[in-house]
């Protein structure tokens, strides 16, 4: 039997921080046919990709897409919706998405600002990104989008923004968990990992750790704020070790190597969704502690982790062994974000996309 063709659309593909890309595309790729473009190139690629095409114009990518003539579309982040949304109508082909934190966070109610400054703020780079965002999402509803995968706390911000229930799949994060599960002993360091952005605030990493300066402290940070969180470090008597790059089938062996994972972020913010880092730590056996900066978090780390509501409560936290119970919990709530026990939610949109396409067709 024919295998069905899915066209991943990519903001940027191979990019070593975004690997729930890396994850669905192993769980997906032997089932399907595959094609993949990346529209830019990636600042930090992993090694061991899958072959894909870079292309940036529009014309080139639905020049291809009329050459493979797949059955459905797919893509990652709302704001590729501005792309995928007219080749999926240019070309007729069904289309899906998987959002993700940043970009249906960003869809919140705002607290109503001084006049003045919002005129500042509505021309930031943040808020002209969550307009493209706004101005695209009627691209949800349109008959050609099978469905939008979302994780449960965003499903409000999307219905408020008149996306249709139904084109709604509540999903959890995408980790590969048989990679990670090991219940083996782990060891005493405590890590962070993550893009240095300012949402991460990992200034209060390196502020906890010149607390605690009898531990190991790792970071594993990535992106182009990395020299600035170094300049930091310096002043608190370089109390954080910075971790280069590591690539993904490699960090099971670091999270092995911790005992707590402090995944910091700005509560001034609030803008850190459902990271991967937290389940992936969770199956790895290692403790979780992240800022309680919003209710929906109770939902995703469970009972497998502490959420903080101060910096200041951590070092009593982590100078302790993880609670048994609570390492057993962690295990059963990464599970939940296992690619391979939901990428059925994903892998139902395209089925049922074929099936209705070979029904018209007889």
């Amino acid at each position: 039997m024919k295998k069905a063709s899915i066209f991943y659309i990519i903001r940027g593909y191979p990019q070593i921080s975004q690997t729930y890309i890396k994850s669905e595309l192993e769980a997906v790729y032997d089932d399907y046919e595959i094609t993949i473009v990346s529209r830019q190139p990636s600042d930090i690629p992993y090694q061991n990709s899958y072959p894909y095409h870079a292309l940036v114009e529009l014309d080139a990518i639905q020049a291809l897409i009329e050459q493979v003539k797949p059955d459905v579309l797919h893509t990652h982040y709302l704001n590729q919706l501005q792309f995928v949304g007219p080749l999926a109508e240019r070309t007729g082909t069904p289309f899906t998405v998987r959002s993700h934190s940043y970009d249906t966070l960003s869809l919140r109610p705002k607290k109503r600002l001084g006049k003045l400054r919002q005129i500042v703020e509505w021309n930031t780079p943040q808020f002209k990104k969550v307009r493209n965002i706004r101005s695209n999402l009627h691209w949800s509803n349109h008959e050609l989008c099978a469905g939008i995968l979302a994780f449960p706390f965003a499903r409000p911000y999307l219905e408020k923004e008149g996306i249709q229930p139904d084109k709604i799949i509540d999903c959890f994060p995408v980790i590969n968990y048989d990679l990670f599960y090991d219940r083996s002993p782990n060891g005493d360091a405590i890590m962070n990992t993550g893009a240095a952005i300012p949402k991460k605030k990992m200034s209060d990493y390196i502020q906890l750790a010149s607390w605690m300066p009898d531990k190991e402290f790792n970071l594993y940070a990535l992106g182009y704020r990395v020299d600035k969180l170094e300049s930091f470090n310096k002043t608190k008597q370089n109390s954080v070790n910075f971790i280069p790059p590591v690539e993904p089938n490699q960090m099971p062996a670091e999270y092995k190597k911790h005992r707590w994972l402090v995944y910091t972020a700005a509560f001034e913010l609030a803008t850190v969704g459902w990271p991967m880092a937290i389940a992936e730590a969770q199956a790895a056996g290692v403790g979780v502690c992240m800022p309680r900066i919003r209710a929906d978090l109770e939902q995703y780390v469970g009972q497998g982790g502490f959420l903080y509501d101060s910096i200041n409560d951590v070092p009593d936290i982590i100078s302790k062994p993880v609670p048994e119970e609570m390492r057993e919990a962690g295990f059963s709530q990464a599970k939940k974000s296992d690619i391979r026990g939901h990428k059925h939610l994903l892998t139902d949109l395209w089925d049922n996309v074929v099936s209705r396409s070979q029904t018209f067709a007889c």
